[in-house]
């Protein structure tokens, strides 16, 4: 759960509305300013796409935090909306507010719509904000502003800038998406051999996915087993299982076959886009450097 009350003032929620919307991609064509109403207004681009022809669409941002107070953002805070997008000539209108919109704004903004004022809208509150983090692309934000939630929420964060999905064999839910969430990650089945040779790895949703792969796991003659995912996404845990299976592979390397084996790595990579702490520029031009150098066999 986010706290935005770590965001001390309305300046800095400007800014970070400015980085949010930065990283969604859209353009910041114009940076915080004042609008009519005495309120803060941000202009933001994009670029919408038909069949055969694209054309730009401009956003009026309004920002309002009041997460210390809890209020709504009621239409005696949002006034003038007509003229600050006429103003900008802009077409839409972008609510970024730290706690919710009232019923009352909601509906004003509908009717100005339905009349032809003002061509779209779009309201981000704490909690739409927050989905946002769920996805990839925005740890970055989260961690500059909110360094507090972001620990404890601890979202998605491509270490070498490509993200790397853990995929339900099942029903192909993306299990390290949804567990950002607070949902359960999911769990990891197993088939065996004698002598505990692990033949296959699978990752699935917990329920009827890892009951429909574990029947498939004992359909090939293999014995069935599980452990839960969502472990790997405690650092020391996470530590533990990789130093394990390390050590499992040294005193017995054909302890896993070789699909088990690439499945594992699968597993420690993806994880770590949620378990180990985010990477910068540098760490990963030191990676590549390194990669470099390995390649030319120096």
């Amino acid at each position: 759960m986010i706290d935005y009350k770590e965001i001390s003032d309305g300046d800095a929620w400007e800014a970070f509305a400015h980085d949010y919307l930065l990283a969604l991609g859209l353009v910041v064509d114009v940076p915080p300013g004042r609008g009519p109403d005495g309120g803060r207004d941000i202009l933001v681009k994009e670029t919408l796409k038909g069949k055969l022809a694209s054309q730009s669409f401009t956003w009026v941002v309004s920002c309002k935090h009041y997460a210390t107070s809890g209020k709504a953002v009621g239409t005696e805070h949002e006034t003038n909306i007509t003229d600050r997008l006429s103003q900008h000539k802009a077409d839409g209108f972008i609510g970024f507010y730290s706690t919710v919109a009232s019923a009352a704004l909601i509906e004003r903004l509908k009717d100005l719509r339905d009349q032809g004022k003002i061509a779209e809208f779009k309201i981000y509150d704490g909690s739409h904000i927050e989905s946002g983090f769920h996805d990839v692309g925005l740890s970055g934000v989260l961690l500059k502003h909110l360094p507090t939630s972001h620990t404890a929420l601890r979202p998605i964060h491509p270490l070498l800038g490509k993200y790397l999905p853990l995929e339900c064999e099942i029903c192909g839910t993306d299990l390290l998406k949804r567990s950002v969430g607070g949902e359960n990650l999911g769990v990891m089945v197993f088939g065996q051999k004698a002598h505990n040779r692990v033949e296959s790895l699978h990752f699935v949703c917990r329920g009827e996915c890892d009951q429909q792969m574990s029947h498939r796991v004992r359909a090939q003659g293999l014995t069935d087993g599980w452990n839960d995912i969502s472990d790997f996404c405690n650092p020391l845990i996470y530590l533990r299982h990789l130093i394990t299976y390390v050590n499992e592979t040294r005193k017995d390397p054909e302890r896993y076959s070789e699909a088990a084996h690439r499945r594992m790595l699968d597993l420690f990579l993806a994880v770590s886009q949620r378990t180990l702490r985010q990477t910068n520029a540098e760490d990963r031009q030191a990676y590549f450097d390194a990669d470099m150098i390995a390649r030319m066999g120096i």
